[in-house]
C-alpha cells in the first residue's frame, strides 16, 4: 500500500513537469506573434506617415503652382506668363517650386539630405489629352507632383495632380 502512495505521487510529479514544458513552449510561441506583431505596426506606422506627409507635401507644391498660374501677368506670352515658366518642367527634366520667389525651378528639392527619411519633391508638366510636352498653345496643362524617399533600400511614392486651364482668359 506504501508502494502505490509513492508511485501516485511520482507519476503527479512527471505530469506537472510536462505542463510546465508544454506552458514553456506556448508561451514562447505567444511571444514570438506579440513581438512580430509589434514590429509590424511599428513598420506600418511610419510608412503611414511618411505617406501621409509625403500626399501633403505634394498638396503643397500643387498648390504653389497653381498660386504661379493665378500670378503670371498672361498664360503664354511673355517671360512671365505661366506656360513659358513651367515649360521645361517636362518628363526628364523635372522642376520644383521656389516658395520665396514663387518661381518654378529645374531640379527636385531634396529635404533632409542625408537623413535616413531623405525626401525628394519634383514635378513636371504636360499635355493632359495626349501626355505629350507642353506648347505654348495649350490651354490646359496637367502638374503632377511627385515625392519620394526610401525606407530600408526601397523607395516610397505619393503622387498627385491636376489640371491647370487658362481659365482668366476663357
Amino acid at each position: 500500500m506504501r508502494h502505490n502512495k509513492l508511485k501516485s505521487i511520482n507519476e503527479e510529479q512527471g505530469i506537472g513537469l510536462v505542463e510546465v514544458i508544454a506552458a514553456l513552449g506556448l508561451s514562447i510561441i505567444i511571444l514570438t506573434a506579440l513581438i512580430s506583431l509589434s514590429l509590424f505596426t511599428v513598420r506600418s506606422s511610419l510608412q503611414s506617415k511618411l505617406m501621409l506627409e509625403g500626399t501633403k507635401l505634394a498638396n503643397r507644391e500643387l498648390e504653389l503652382v497653381r498660386a504661379l498660374r493665378d500670378n503670371s501677368t498672361a498664360w503664354e506670352n511673355g517671360s512671365n506668363g505661366f506656360l513659358n515658366q513651367i515649360a521645361p518642367c517636362v518628363a526628364g527634366n523635372p522642376c520644383h517650386m521656389d516658395s520665396a520667389s514663387l518661381t518654378a525651378v529645374v531640379g527636385s528639392r531634396i529635404i533632409s539630405p542625408g537623413a535616413p527619411e531623405e525626401t525628394e519633391i519634383f514635378f513636371i508638366a504636360y499635355d493632359p489629352v495626349d501626355s505629350s510636352d507642353l506648347q505654348l498653345t495649350d490651354e490646359e496643362v496637367r502638374i503632377a507632383v511627385t515625392v519620394r524617399w526610401t525606407i530600408a533600400g526601397e523607395y516610397k511614392y505619393a503622387r498627385l495632380y491636376t489640371d491647370l486651364t487658362n481659365w482668366a482668359n476663357k
